[in-house]
């Protein structure tokens, strides 16, 4: 019996990956000339013949679904997936945006979804981490269909994904908290907008916070609210915190308190009188921080955990190739005035873990 020449013997015969191989020999771009050639020449000296069965299941278009909210925070998660799905379209994807809004959760949007497997297959799901569009006995029912998932913002284990990519949450609340003890004295109060404490991000946040009071050994009172909705209400609590006159300075883990915070500080005319650390580059987050309103605003680098969790995804189910790691950090950013408009512009994308 004759054994039959594979792409994994050109490729071990060629010193490059399977992959490498593959794109040489069907004409497809991101391999050198000269490889391409080397290429070529190992293929005809070994022989090698591609299998057409296989070279029509590789035709086949993997399909992946993209999840994600529809909010002013996810638009640049958003961009950042399809940048890196419109460079990849070489690859035979299809790519099915499927957004969702609040009040869709466990509800319309979790029974189309299912409803839409049962006529279509899907390979792959790029997600948050933090949905909670399915349940547990959902995600069963997806990893029982095969289904590769990847989540960004917040790791979800029951989920069983392949990768997740993520912002350290506590080195943010480390940051914060740094940034104020910098700017007030030891007797100056802080109001901590500390977000929904039973969500993990909202809490590791504040448990870096407060670690690295503790590190200091700072004496400074910490009032903290605990509203996460962007409600009217959560916005008279708030008030009420920062008109404690030993107030010296503010912060908030999240988009909406920290839209909320910002109005609050206005509202009492306080607003340029305490230190105020707000939390992603949402519109009003972008007026208040140039108005003076906020000194600082936390970017926690939303571009990047889009790319870097549609690479990961394409790249398992176009190339095969397995993540290095199962979890991946991106870096934060402290934006001030002086700099915001290299994000508004987007002339700034930080892809670095």
């Amino acid at each position: 019996m004759i054994n039959r020449i594979t792409i994994r013997d050109v490729a071990e015969k060629a010193g490059v990956s399977i992959s490498t191989v593959h794109q040489a020999l069907n004409g497809k771009k991101g391999v050198g000339d000269e490889t391409r050639s080397r290429i070529q020449e190992v293929a005809a000296s070994l022989g090698y013949q591609p299998n057409p069965m296989a070279s029509n299941l590789k035709r086949k278009a993997k399909r992946i679904a993209v999840i994600f909210p529809r909010s002013a925070y996810y638009k640049t998660v958003w961009s950042g997936a399809r940048d890196y799905l419109d460079a990849s379209a070489n690859l035979n994807l299809e790519c099915i945006e499927m957004p969702y809004s609040d009040g869709e959760r466990q509800g319309a949007f979790r029974d189309e979804f299912f409803a839409g497997l049962d006529q279509q297959h899907i390979d792959g799901i790029l997600i948050t981490g933090h949905s909670d569009v399915f349940s547990r006995a959902d995600w069963q029912s997806i990893e029982s269909r095969g289904i590769a998932v990847t989540l960004l913002g917040a790791d979800l284990p029951m989920s069983h994904r392949i990768f997740c990519v993520l912002p350290d949450y506590e080195i943010i609340g480390r940051t914060m908290a740094e940034l104020l003890l910098s700017r007030i004295p030891p007797f100056g109060s802080i109001a901590l907008c500390a977000g929904n404490p039973k969500w993990e991000p909202h809490a590791k946040v504040v448990q870096g916070f407060d670690a690295y009071l503790e590190q200091e050994q700072a004496t400074n009172r910490v009032y903290r609210n605990y509203s996460w909705d962007g409600q009217e209400d959560s916005l008279i609590d708030m008030i009420r915190m920062i008109s404690q006159p030993d107030v010296a300075a503010c912060c908030s883990v999240l988009s909406q308190s920290s839209v909320l915070l910002g109005r609050a500080l206005q509202e009492t005319g306080k607003a340029g009188k305490v230190f105020a650390v707000g939390s992603d580059l949402s519109p009003e987050n972008i007026t208040f921080l140039q108005s003076g309103v906020f000194n600082n605003l936390i970017e926690k680098n939303p571009y990047a955990q889009g790319y870097l969790g549609a690479k990961s995804l394409v790249e398992y189910l176009a190339l095969g190739r397995h993540p290095e790691t199962d979890k991946v950090f991106v870096g934060s950013e402290v934006v001030f005035r002086s700099n915001v408009t290299m994000y508004q512009t987007r002339k700034f994308r930080s892809l670095l873990p």
